[in-house]
């Protein structure tokens, strides 16, 4: 039970849910052979470094995985000594660039030069394609992840519980799992494990109160509904059960697509990432935009 489940099951490129589009082009006749740049941009949590993985097996090249996240990779000294040798070794491999948003204009430049002169096949993974210069971008096939349906979520974690030979006790449990992480297959494949983990630990009712617990964290439609209510202090409270705030505005931003993309939210999103961009603290980022969300209710109707 130590091992991650969403390390553990990651799916091989025909096992993935949802997707299709991507899963059909990577899995074209001339895969195998020369392939372009890749962008996976989306959501986190909906398969953008799975399917990294995915592609890598059924290519048969080994993978380099770096992660944009931290100080010391964001930089342009990273990209020369690290990401460039690697790239212009003349290995047959894959290297991976996780949140490629967060690297720095200039060493987004550079990359750019290195993408232009190497034999390996980069895969950038990003959760705000703002972030990205265009050239960047222009040198790489893109590729929109979008949430995780229901249907596709149970189906993988049905998967799960069979190769892990548990099941869920109670009927509610796989649905509140899904609805409480709606898009995020990553979360609900965590959640998934917690539960099975606190049912072998203390039991079925532990277990269940768990699952009770959880289903008062973010959720995007009770958020809309407390704004349609003009509830601020309401929204305000759900939004700071969310640990990630870039994350749950992506979450918005794309059941906001769904509604036929209202301009007013999109406009709420872009401010409240430039506040944070800025350095404004979390908290006011997130009071304003629950405020300006509110002054634009009712949405969706």
């Amino acid at each position: 039970m130590s091992e991650v489940w969403a390390v553990k099951h990651r799916p091989s490129l025909g096992d993935i849910v949802g997707h299709s589009d991507v899963v059909g082009f990577l899995s074209s006749s001339d895969s195998r052979a020369s392939f372009p740049h890749l962008l996976f941009h989306g959501p986190a949590g909906v398969g953008k470094t799975s399917m990294a993985h995915a592609f890598a097996e059924y290519t048969e090249r080994p993978i380099h995985i770096f992660n944009a996240s931290s100080k010391a990779t964001r930089g342009i000294e990273f990209i020369e000594t690290d990401v460039s040798p690697l790239a212009r070794s003349g290995l047959d491999c894959i290297i991976l660039l996780d949140e490629a948003d967060q690297i720095t204009k200039p060493a987004q430049m550079a990359l750019k030069g290195v993408l232009e002169n190497c034999a390996c096949i980069f895969i950038l993974t990003c959760n705000n394609m703002a972030g990205l210069i265009d050239p960047l971008v222009s040198r790489c096939q893109s590729f929109a992840f979008e949430p995780i349906t229901d249907a596709a979520s149970k189906v993988a974690l049905l998967k799960i519980i069979d190769d892990e030979d548990v099941y869920a006790s109670s009927v509610g449990v796989l649905d509140t799992i899904i609805s409480t992480n709606r898009g995020d297959l990553r979360s609900m494949v965590n959640a998934l494990q917690a539960y099975v983990t606190t049912f072998r630990s203390s039991g079925e009712q532990a277990a269940l109160a768990f699952i009770e617990n959880m289903a008062g964290a973010f959720s995007t439609e009770k958020f809309i509904q407390h704004i349609n209510d003009k509830d601020f202090t309401a929204s305000l409270r759900l939004l700071e059960k969310s640990d990630d705030i870039r994350n749950t505005l992506n979450i918005i931003m794309a059941h906001n697509m769904t509604k036929g993309a209202n301009l007013n939210v999109v406009s709420h999103i872009v401010t409240a990432y430039r506040d944070l961009q800025f350095g404004m603290p979390e908290p006011i980022v997130r009071a304003g935009f629950c405020r300006n969300m509110v002054l634009s209710a009712p949405l969706y109707v």
